[in-house]
């Protein structure tokens, strides 16, 4: 490269190396999931918020329409106790003066409790006295007994009822109390009509908004005027009925919410709306007035919060990461140094461990082969006898069949055949015993591989004169284990206590396979003559034996105490008290279907 000529990353059109691209997508990715965080966090936080104040204003408004309207419950009981009220109602026609009395006594009531109205009906809805008594929208004369509030008083409830009134053609909610005489009869009724106007006026919150949803569906108090006499849903033709028969509206004309209010009346909390038009809505239902309210927040506020905030952690992170390249451009070389030691430390501990395992394998095998040496001698003699008794029986079927005799001869070639059989089942079992294991951890028959263990040690048993007892449970059968392991490990304890038992005058091993807390332990005891104090703390190290020279390897017992903890199991031994030694297999239980 010439003095004055560029890097060749720097000339045009050439590619950043891999690893240099592979840096700019990571960061660019670190980049946007951080951003997505930031954005998501900062919308979560203030969302929640949002919500907390939604709910508070919600409280806040239920409880003063609550104060509001209860405030005024009272006042229909109230004066119909008055004895004025009964008389005006007991008499057929009341005179004029009668009724002028009783009309100043409900306008000053009125004036003093700040009600819309109170006026008294008889029993047929007709209205015979009033507080309006003087003005043009006065109620006397005017029946209103269509009205659910008159006919809720005259069966002796409390009357309440939200309607527009259609004299005066004002929204109120109304009290109704019935007038009863000396044996409850019902006279007449006592209605009281709170003006709500009131409350839509003195909603002052930014960004918030309100309205109160009847049991009809059709919001008739709200901080928005055009969301009045406006249904949530569509209205059923019964439900239309009903309202136009009750003139709950004054028969006026209710029309759908707008797109973006398709409010869920199932939920308490839920978002509505699209772009500019979206709200966070908050119901409470005011069960005594059959009411639902409906605070509405501006949600638009959540999203310009988190789109600042993240617009602001974008400009942060990119210094961040101008900050970040400059120290990784400086140390890049550093960093290539340590990640190529590191390969080359990594790839030999890999291939330090291959070989660990494979001369792990090794091992095992070599232990499992001078097992079988040790075991030679029976072995020959259990393979020697058939052959010697196949030749036997061979010579004399040839002569049998010489002399005419072919049913003795065939007798003898069927012992041949039983013979061939023991003897290739000898040679399977050590066949299966000699092969490599890679460690399957599966659900094995333990009493199967005790069974042949047993048969592989037996030509060493029936040697000398050993008497073995064994004790099995039933749920003792299915273990967590290698096979092959499993055998190997039974075999080696089951010699070794055949060993061990030799010099003793009367020679007993004893095998017991006992259950608990899911765990199956194979216990394998004889009466030899133990193991010194010494020695117990090194019975399971490699190249450890106590026999004599040319009789064993001292890697049985080591080799087994690993297979064991490799199978999640564990080999122990300690000393019988009537004498003797005694080890443990202990490994996890299985089902027959495999589960532990």
């Amino acid at each position: 490269m010439k003095a004055n000529q560029p890097p060749a990353s720097a000339l045009p059109g050439k590619r950043l190396p891999p690893s240099r691209t592979a840096v700019v997508w990571l960061f660019a990715l670190f980049a946007g999931l951080t951003l997505l965080v930031v954005y998501q966090t900062v919308q979560q936080s203030a969302a929640q918020r949002l919500q907390q104040q939604t709910q508070y204003l919600t409280q806040q408004l239920v409880g003063q329409l609550n104060a509001e309207l209860e405030k005024h419950s009272y006042l229909p009981e109230l004066l119909a106790q008055d004895p004025q009220t009964r008389a005006v109602l007991t008499t057929r026609n009341p005179d004029s003066a009668t009724l002028q009395q009783l009309n100043q006594l409900l306008a000053t009531a009125n004036r003093i409790a700040h009600t819309s109205d109170l006026y008294l009906m008889r029993a047929d809805g007709l209205t015979i006295a009033a507080s309006n008594w003087n003005t043009q929208a006065s109620f006397i004369g005017k029946n209103f007994a269509f009205r659910p509030y008159f006919q809720q008083a005259m069966r002796g409830e409390i009357g309440r009822y939200f309607a527009l009134g259609t004299t005066s053609k004002k929204r109120g909610y109304y009290f109704a109390h019935a007038v009863t005489d000396e044996h409850h009869k019902a006279l007449g009724a006592m209605v009281a009509k709170v003006d709500i106007n009131n409350q839509e006026s003195a909603w002052r919150q930014e960004n918030a908004s309100f309205m109160v949803v009847g049991n009809d569906g059709v919001v008739f108090m709200s901080s928005n005027s055009d969301w009045l006499q406006k249904s949530l849903f569509p209205l059923s033709e019964e439900v239309l009925a009903e309202l136009h028969a009750n003139q709950r509206y004054d028969r006026l004309p209710i029309g759908l919410l707008p797109d973006y209010l398709r409010i869920d009346p199932s939920l308490e909390t839920q978002r509505v709306g699209y772009g500019e038009n979206s709200y966070w809505a908050q119901r409470h239902s005011m069960n005594l007035m059959g009411w639902d309210v409906y605070v509405l927040t501006d949600w638009s506020h959540v999203s310009r919060t988190a789109l600042v905030s993240t617009l602001l952690a974008a400009f942060i992170l990119l210094l961040t990461l101008l900050l970040v390249y400059t120290v990784w451009k400086n140390q890049r070389q550093r960093r290539d140094y340590e990640q190529h030691i590191r390969e080359e430390l990594e790839a030999k501990v890999e291939k330090r461990t291959h070989e660990l395992r494979r001369t792990q394998e090794e091992l095992v095998q070599a232990a499992k082969m001078a097992a079988l040496g040790q075991l030679s001698a029976g072995i020959n003699h259990e393979l020697n006898n058939p052959l010697t008794a196949i030749r036997a029986y061979a010579d004399n079927a040839a002569q049998f069949l010489d002399i005419g005799k072919p049913e003795i001869a065939r007798s003898n070639l069927t012992e041949i055949v039983a013979l061939t059989e023991r003897m290739a089942a000898i040679t399977r079992q050590l066949k299966t015993f000699s092969r490599k294991s890679a460690g399957q951890i599966e659900t094995c028959d333990l009493h199967r591989a005790l069974d042949s263990a047993l048969s592989i040690v037996q030509p060493k048993l029936v040697q000398t004169p050993i008497v073995l007892e064994q004790l099995r449970a039933e749920n003792t059968r299915y273990v967590q284990a290698d096979l092959v392991w499993l055998e190997q490990i039974l075999v080696n304890l089951l010699s070794n206590a055949a060993d061990a038992v030799q010099e003793q005058p009367e020679q007993r091993i004893w095998i017991a396979l006992q259950q608990a807390d899911g765990q199956v332990a194979v216990s394998v005891r004889d009466n030899g003559s133990g193991i010194s104090e010494a020695a117990m703390p090194h019975v399971f190290e490699a190249f450890f034996t106590t026999k004599t020279i040319g009789k064993g390897l001292g890697l049985g017992l080591s080799i087994s105490y690993r297979l064991a903890k490799d199978m999640q199991g564990n080999l122990s031994v300690r000393n019988a008290p009537q004498g003797g030694a005694i080890f443990t297999l202990t490994l996890q239980q299985a089902s027959e279907g495999g589960q532990p």
